[in-house]
């Protein structure tokens, strides 16, 4: 990876997983699709522009290397290119928590604090465990709209 980083806006919760999973600066493995997303979007710093900087609820990604598009020339993003990184950066989390608390569900120790625990775990505040828990019952209330339950994970008698 290279020392040339974007700063992306993401919500709190958001910000404190990814740094923790992935460092920060964040760097997505080699073969990551987000890096496709970042070389896809990145394009030379235009004409009387400065670089940007830190700034205070942003976070750094790094640029990935390539040969295309060397970071040390395309080291720009504009507002929607950032929107998509921190769109596909959202996937995966969401990716994440579905797939480590699905399983976890039927346990008898209850779906908040499975998701407290996994916060923790994944380096979110406290503070943030509520936005993470309403990610989650999103997700399981989109599909229970157009009638796939996600709640009950035991297999119906009839198919036994």
């Amino acid at each position: 990876m290279s020392d040339f980083v974007i700063y992306v806006k993401l919500p709190k919760y958001l910000h404190e997983w990814v740094t923790n999973r992935l460092g920060d600066p964040v760097v997505f493995p080699y073969r990551a699709p987000q890096n496709c997303v970042i070389r896809t979007y990145t394009q030379k710093l235009p004409p009387g522009m400065r670089p940007e900087t830190a700034a205070e609820g942003l976070t750094a990604v790094s640029i990935p290397d390539s040969i295309a598009k060397p970071p040390e020339v395309y080291n720009h993003m504009a507002k929607r290119g950032k929107e998509a990184v921190a769109e596909s950066i959202k996937d995966l989390f969401l990716r994440e928590l579905w797939s480590d608390i699905t399983p976890m569900v039927k346990s008898n120790l209850g779906l908040n604090r499975l998701i407290g625990a996994w916060c923790e775990l994944h380096g979110i505040s406290d503070g943030n465990v509520e936005a993470v828990r309403q990610c989650y019952y999103r997700i399981r209330k989109s599909y229970g709209e157009v009638g796939i339950n996600l709640k009950d994970f035991t297999r119906p008698k009839e198919l036994l």
